[in-house]
């Protein structure tokens, strides 16, 4: 935040990186530890609100709405702020309902909503025609509403055991691309995970389409075996009386 205020956002947005990552292995020493508790669930959506959610409301309005619509950009930060906390209280209730999966996100997390909204800062130094600071207010707003809304997004809980080690390649693989090519590394891997829904659809039908349904019992011959059965054991009036 104290970058943000000296004019240094992509150092800011440098920061929220690290903080990305950092923040998707602190569960999981949680859980190695076996130190879970509903205290660290709750201090940890506390600090992603401060982190992802505060920060970056407060970057979109000093970076997007310096010079002019500084209105527009105090309604569009706080619309940024509002849709990261529902999306944070939100996995928290579902989290304690124990209704979620483990390997599906609801809606978009908030630190990729932060590296989404950092993203812009790397692509361009600063918004100064009226055209970029509109088309800026639409992308932050529907970063925002990909936050709260019911798009599933992956994530790498329950892996296939088969594929860790591809996993953890593609992982080094990425932080050292990002580490020597930022500026386009962070923005293209962003964008591919906001998209990512489309893709993962459209491979779940496909794979469903190549698996053959299994037809139920009795059903293979068009359901005339069980109605051949049924005619057998049905009792003849005739025979009764």
């Amino acid at each position: 935040m104290i970058q943000i205020f000296k004019g240094r956002f992509e150092t800011a947005v440098f920061l929220i990186t690290g903080s990305v990552i950092l923040d998707g292995f602190d569960g999981t020493v949680a859980r190695l530890t076996k130190t879970e508790s509903n205290f660290g669930v709750q201090l940890d959506s506390l600090v992603d609100a401060v982190t992802f959610g505060a920060v970056t409301a407060i970057m979109i309005f000093k970076w997007g709405f310096q010079g002019e619509y500084i209105q527009l950009g105090k309604v569009i930060g706080f619309i940024f702020l509002s849709a990261g906390i529902i999306r944070l209280a939100r996995f928290n209730v579902l989290k304690e309902a124990e209704t979620y999966v483990a390997n599906v996100f609801v809606g978009l997390p908030i630190p990729l909503g932060a590296l989404a909204i950092g993203s812009m800062v790397l692509l361009r130094e600063r918004l100064v025609e009226k055209y970029d600071i509109i088309l800026f207010s639409i992308y932050a707003v529907l970063v925002a509403f990909l936050m709260i809304s019911n798009i599933k997004y992956r994530t790498m809980k329950r892996l296939n055991s088969k594929n860790n080690l591809v996993v953890l390649f593609s992982l080094a693989t990425g932080i050292a691309l990002m580490i020597s090519f930022p500026h386009y590394t962070i923005p293209a891997m962003s964008f591919l995970y906001l998209i990512s829904p489309i893709f993962f659809s459209l491979f779940d039908k496909l794979k469903g389409k190549e698996t053959p349904e299994t037809p139920a019992p009795g059903e293979e011959n068009g359901g005339d075996d069980v109605e051949t059965l049924d005619d057998e054991h049905e009792p003849d009036e005739s025979e009764e009386a």
